[in-house]
């Protein structure tokens, strides 16, 4: 099965800069694969992610995305750090906003957002706007959103890191569920390491300047997994040393 994301030689200098952020970057991504991108502050991360999601022109090289498009879906979406909900729309208002453009009747648009909001348990909130809702609902709403689009690839900003451990823990149980509901590939970029582990099946570890892969680890123990696993602890360890 051909890969999902093909993303070859891909090169990026931000103008004034003299240093490359990427610099012949090559990354692939399976079907169904939940695969994290981790390493530290500035290094390039999120730049790469945008560029996968197409916020972000390539100085060189080619991001492929390799999922026949259709008319009534889109292959990637986005969730950023803070949700990016519109303070003037409802919750549901916002969830339909990355169906319009789409080749898709009213009713089916109106299905499609019902659908995702009883995927995220968000359907008692529907009409309710960001003011009103918690961090938390915050996110879940911006990961609604890029669901009602039926993605390919379901690219993650550091989603979480906006919200307090505990609700972080929840929402890290909801993705992996959906994730495991839904089918799609995640790319995920974070800078918490255990948060990788816990989350992902492939570990990408980012380094230098232009970045470079210095690490790609399969983490390789089945779900669901317990945080306190002392294998986990293990390969955060080894994660760690490669930073």
């Amino acid at each position: 099965m051909a890969p999902v994301l093909n993303a070859r030689g891909i090169g990026l200098r931000f103008r004034g800069a003299a240093q490359s952020v990427l610099e012949g970057f090559d990354l692939v991504v399976e079907p169904g694969e939940f695969v994290a991108i981790v390493g530290s502050s500035g290094v390039g991360k999120s730049t790469l992610l945008r560029v996968v999601a197409g916020l972000v022109e390539p100085d060189s090289g080619t991001v492929t995305v390799t999922t026949t498009a259709a008319p009534d879906r889109r292959r990637r979406a986005i969730v950023f750090q803070d949700g990016r909900l519109m303070p003037w729309r409802d919750l549901r208002g916002n969830i339909g906003y990355g169906l319009e453009g789409l080749k898709i009747s009213a009713a089916a648009g109106r299905a499609r957002v019902d659908k995702v909001l009883e995927l995220t348990g968000l359907s008692h909130l529907a009409h309710r706007y960001p003011h009103q809702l918690s961090g938390g609902q915050i996110q879940r709403g911006g990961i609604a959103r890029a669901l009602a689009v039926q993605p390919d690839l379901l690219l993650m900003d550091e989603p979480f890191s906006a919200v307090d451990a505990l609700t972080r823990e929840s929402l890290q149980d909801e993705l992996l569920r959906l994730w495991q509901v839904s089918g799609k590939a995640v790319l995920f970029v974070t800078h918490d390491i255990a948060e990788a582990v816990f989350l992902a099946d492939r570990i990408i570890v980012l380094a230098g300047s232009p970045a470079g892969i210095v690490m790609d680890e399969r983490v390789g123990i089945a779900r669901p997994r317990d945080r306190a696993d002392p294998v986990l602890d293990a390969i955060e360890k080894r994660i760690g040393a490669a930073l």
